[in-house]
């Protein structure tokens, strides 16, 4: 029997996901490979994650629709975003990620390439400056209650009346690349910038904490919720030849990944 096509696997699939229940995932492209040429794992070249992180007060909660979807950061003020672009810069490059590197890793050897990691402010349109959207913002212009609001004053619990805070809140998407992580390598990353942003680490830290490559010395983690696998990238430089034996593949894959 001839086999199928393509769109008739992603139109299938497609089908089954959603008489399943399963709305939350979709396949929107699909090409046919030969697999004695190519392997999802050893063929690819990098992987980018995004992480998300919403930074407002106590008062002022993630919106209902991103519950356990962004890491809700409890602050008054807004995140260094400066400070936290500059101690990204000093992980990027080849290093010995020891100290970014949970227990029960299974890689070979703690040494990784960083690509790039980003640090993007989230702008009024929901998206950030390279065009990534995070929400709809439903179109239309802002709203604008400065002619109808009443300046409202709150107990300071002593009885005593003071100004209502304006609440704010900031959102922001950290992006890492690399041909590979080690075991919650971007997590504990996102953690180390989350700290550095909230003035607890200095940039010049993380080259300390680096040298160190010690994992307990590392800030705490960053939730699971918030991070997102965001591409798998296939550039064509990584050969698969499908007679190799899966042990084969995987060494030769953990030692171009260390030597990149």
């Amino acid at each position: 029997q001839k086999p199928w096509t393509a769109n008739t696997v992603m139109c299938a699939v497609n089908h089954f996901l959603k008489r399943g229940g399963c709305l939350d995932a979709k396949i929107s492209q699909c090409i046919r490979v030969d697999p004695a040429k190519f392997h999802a794992r050893y063929s690819a070249t990098a992987r980018t994650y995004r992480y998300r992180i919403r930074v407002c007060d106590a008062q002022t909660p993630p919106s209902i629709f991103e519950h356990k979807k962004v890491w809700h950061v409890v602050r008054n003020e807004p995140l260094d975003v400066g400070a936290m672009r500059l101690a990204a810069a000093k992980l990027i490059g080849t290093h010995d990620f020891s100290s970014f590197r949970a227990a029960h890793c299974q890689a070979s050897g703690p040494i990784r390439s960083v690509d790039f990691i980003g640090v993007e402010v989230e702008n009024e349109n929901g998206g950030v400056s390279n065009g990534w959207a995070l929400w709809d913002s439903f179109g239309g212009p802002a709203d604008d209650f400065s002619e109808v609001r009443v300046e409202e004053e709150e107990e300071d619990g002593k009885g005593k009346g003071v100004k209502a805070k304006q609440q704010n809140s900031s959102s922001l998407v950290i992006t890492t690349r690399a041909p590979s992580f080690l075991y919650h390598q971007v997590r504990l990353i996102v953690g180390t910038l989350k700290a550095v942003g909230c003035g607890d680490m200095s940039p010049s830290d993380v080259e300390v904490l680096l040298a160190k490559k010690d994992p307990m010395q590392t800030p705490t983690m960053a939730p699971a919720y918030g991070l997102y696998l965001a591409r798998v990238h296939y550039d064509g430089s990584r050969k698969w030849d499908a007679a190799r034996t899966a042990g084969e593949a995987k060494e030769e894959h953990e030692l171009n990944e260390s030597s990149e």
